[in-house]
C-alpha cells in the first residue's frame, strides 16, 4: 500500500488565515499574504523569511508579480498596491515576523505605486502587459489591471499601470442579473490580436468579453459567450486560465469543477452565444477554492474548505492526489514555474584556475567553497516542482509531485 504524501518543508510565520501565494523571480521566492494585511516573501533556498511587512489594512486576497522586481498585492482595504523587492533592496528589510513585538521600526518595500479598486466582491484582481507579446525590457511594460467595479457589483474595471487611470469598464449584464463579479481574469490573444476579460459570477455563471484595438479607438466589449453549468449553480470561487489560452478552469461553492474552451469567434460582429461545452465533474467535496494550473498546462490544484489540497488532470479532469496535512480549511494554492529558460537555471559558478577575466581585464574573485554549496542550493531549490498551499492555520505546506 502506497504511502500518504507529506509536505517537502512547512513554512511558519503568519499568525493568521493565508490567503494569497505566489511564486515569483525565477522560482528564488514565495510571498505569502495573510487575512490581516501582512506579507511575507520566503526564500525557497533557505526556507526563511527575507522580508516581512505589512503591506495592508485589511486581508491580502491576491498577489501577482511584475517582473522579478516588482510584487502587486490586492487588500480587503480596497487598495492595490505595487512594491519593488529587487534583491539588493531585501537585505535591508526587517525579517521580524508578526507576532515579533521587539520589533517597533519595520522597514518595507519601496511602494511604487497605490490604485483605490473594490474589494467588497471578495473578487481578486488580474493583470496582463498593456501590449500583447512581450518586450525586450519587461520591466517598462504598462500593465493591465481587471477588478471589480465599486458601484456596479456586476461590472469590471480596466485599470493601467503606471499611470493608475481606469481606462476602461465593462458593465454588468442588465437583461440578465448575474449577481456580484467572483473572480477575473484579463489577457490577450495574441494570434487573433484582441483582449479578453473572463469573468465568473454569483449565480455560477461565466462569461466571455472581447475588445480590439486600443482604448483611444471607439467601440467597446463585447459579450461573445456566456454558460451557465446548470440551473442553482453556486457562486464561482476561482477560475484559471490555461497557459496555452485556450481553455479556463473553475471551482466554486458546490462541488463542481468545470473546464471550458476559448475556441472564441473571429469576428466581433453578432451576438453573443449563451452555451454550455463544458466538461465538467462532480467532485462531491464542496468549497474548493484557489485554483491554480501549473505553468506545463498538465495539472491543477485546488484549495479544500475541508482541509484538503487535490491534484487533477488537466486533460482527463481525474483527480490525481489528494494531499493532507493542514488540520483546517486551505484558501490558496500556487504552482512553481516549470517553463524556466536554460539560463535561468545556470550551472553553478566554477574556478576555471584563471584569475583573470579575458574582456575586461579585471581580477576575478574565486569563489569558494560556501559559496559554491550555496549556489548549488539556490538552483536546486528553483527547480523543484514545488507546490504550494496555505489556509486557515497560517501554515504553508510545500510539496514535491509530479
Amino acid at each position: 500500500m502506497d504511502r500518504p504524501a507529506v509536505p517537502t518543508y512547512i513554512l511558519r510565520g503568519h499568525d493568521a488565515p493565508i490567503h494569497a501565494l505566489r511564486f515569483y523571480s525565477r522560482n528564488a521566492y514565495l510571498a505569502s499574504g495573510d487575512s490581516e494585511g501582512w506579507l511575507i516573501i520566503w526564500s525557497l533556498a533557505t526556507k526563511r523569511p527575507v522580508a516581512v511587512w505589512k503591506g495592508h489594512e485589511g486581508a491580502v486576497m491576491c498577489i501577482r508579480h511584475w517582473t522579478h522586481k516588482r510584487l502587486v498585492s490586492h487588500g480587503r482595504d480596497h487598495k492595490l498596491r505595487v512594491w519593488q523587492v529587487q534583491d539588493e533592496d531585501l537585505a535591508d528589510l526587517t525579517t521580524n515576523l508578526p507576532g515579533d513585538k521587539s520589533s517597533v521600526d519595520r522597514r518595507e518595500p519601496w511602494l511604487l505605486h497605490s490604485i483605490s479598486v473594490n474589494a467588497l466582491n471578495f473578487c481578486a484582481f488580474s493583470m496582463c502587459s498593456e501590449l500583447p507579446g512581450r518586450t525586450s525590457r519587461p520591466e517598462t511594460e504598462a500593465q493591465l489591471v481587471a477588478s471589480p467595479n465599486g458601484l456596479d457589483s456586476g461590472g469590471i474595471d480596466i485599470f493601467q499601470l503606471p499611470s493608475e487611470r481606469r481606462v476602461s469598464q465593462i458593465a454588468s449584464a442588465q437583461d440578465s442579473p448575474t449577481g456580484m463579479v467572483m473572480a477575473v481574469s484579463i489577457f490577450h490573444d495574441n494570434a487573433k490580436s484582441r483582449l479578453l476579460v473572463v469573468s465568473g459570477y454569483e449565480d455560477g455563471r461565466v462569461m466571455v468579453h472581447v475588445r480590439t484595438g486600443n482604448f483611444d479607438k471607439e467601440g467597446g466589449w463585447q459579450k461573445v459567450t456566456s454558460s451557465k453549468l446548470r440551473p442553482g449553480s453556486q457562486p464561482i470561487l476561482s477560475l484559471e486560465i490555461s497557459p496555452s489560452r485556450d481553455y479556463f478552469i473553475t471551482s466554486g461553492v458546490d462541488s463542481w469543477i468545470a473546464k471550458y474552451p476559448l475556441d472564441l469567434p473571429d469576428g466581433m460582429a453578432g451576438e453573443s452565444r449563451e452555451t454550455d461545452r463544458s466538461s465538467s465533474i462532480k467532485t462531491k467535496h464542496a468549497g474548493q477554492q484557489g485554483l491554480s494550473i501549473r505553468s506545463d498546462g498538465k495539472i491543477f490544484a485546488t484549495a479544500g474548505w475541508d482541509a484538503r489540497i487535490r491534484v487533477y488532470s488537466t486533460r482527463t479532469m481525474k483527480e490525481l492526489a489528494v494531499l493532507q496535512w493542514h488540520q483546517q480549511g486551505c484558501y490558496a494554492t500556487s504552482f512553481a514555474d516549470l517553463d524556466l529558460e536554460a539560463n535561468d537555471l545556470a550551472a553553478p559558478t566554477e574556478y576555471t584556475g584563471s584569475d583573470l577575466s579575458t574582456q575586461s581585464n579585471e581580477i576575478l574573485a574565486r569563489p569558494t567553497a560556501l559559496d559554491i554549496i550555496k549556489r548549488k542550493r539556490e538552483e536546486k531549490a528553483r527547480s523543484i516542482h514545488w507546490l504550494a498551499a496555505g489556509g486557515k492555520d497560517g501554515k504553508i505546506s510545500l510539496w514535491n509531485i509530479y
